[in-house]
């Protein structure tokens, strides 16, 4: 009897220690994709390029779920109190605030004839134009915790925006260089441009 209380006191101590490793990890960000918003600010027919090496510009599906993700706030746009955190931005839109270019996941769109606010479908021709009569979508984090002072509000928010004017862009880490593969260019990179962030993925 004491040697079968003594194997599963073994056993619950061998559990709560793979636990607290874990929970460990979780808290260090490890095991998690970094995403960022770059410094520098473009136009839409650059967006594709301005994210540093190992990392790619986001579809806003990709930015969903921010529990599976890790700001890099050593080489992304900080706020006065985001801490290790991403910027929000107040519903307001301008190059110079916490917005930033975000694939659509959709069709290559640049007209936009709707409310432009909350809209995410235009994309400045597939990021190959900035004229100042096309539109693309940019993203940003919200700085309310309910909408109408009831429901819950979305983590994100944005709508379309001129595509000559400069907003930053957000970016996030390679397949790739999360499972330690060395930094390769991304297919869908038209190839680095004067200006891009060179920045290296290493944590």
């Amino acid at each position: 009897m004491r040697m079968l209380v003594f194997c599963v006191a073994v056993a619950i101590q061998a559990t709560g220690c793979a636990m607290l490793g874990w929970s460990a990890a979780s808290r260090t960000g490890a095991p998690l994709g970094r995403f960022y918003l770059t410094r520098t600010t473009v136009q839409g027919n650059k967006a594709l390029d301005a994210c540093a090496r190992g990392f790619h510009m986001a579809s806003r599906f990709e930015l969903l779920d921010l529990a599976a993700l890790h700001y890099d706030a050593a080489i992304g746009v900080t706020a006065d109190d985001s801490g290790s955190g991403p910027p929000s931005h107040a519903a307001a839109y301008g190059s110079g605030d916490p917005t930033g270019w975000v694939r659509t996941g959709g069709a290559s769109r640049f007209a936009d004839t709707t409310n432009r606010r909350g809209s995410a479908f235009t994309n400045c021709a597939a990021w190959s134009i900035n004229s100042a009569g096309a539109f693309g979508t940019v993203a940003y984090l919200t700085d309310e915790f309910t909408a109408n002072e009831t429901s819950p509000a979305p983590l994100w928010n944005g709508g379309s925006e001129r595509c000559d004017v400069p907003h930053h862009v957000w970016c996030i880490q390679d397949r790739l260089a999360e499972e330690g593969t060395p930094d390769e260019p991304t297919r869908h990179r038209r190839g680095r441009r004067e200006g891009a962030e060179d920045v290296s993925s290493s944590p």
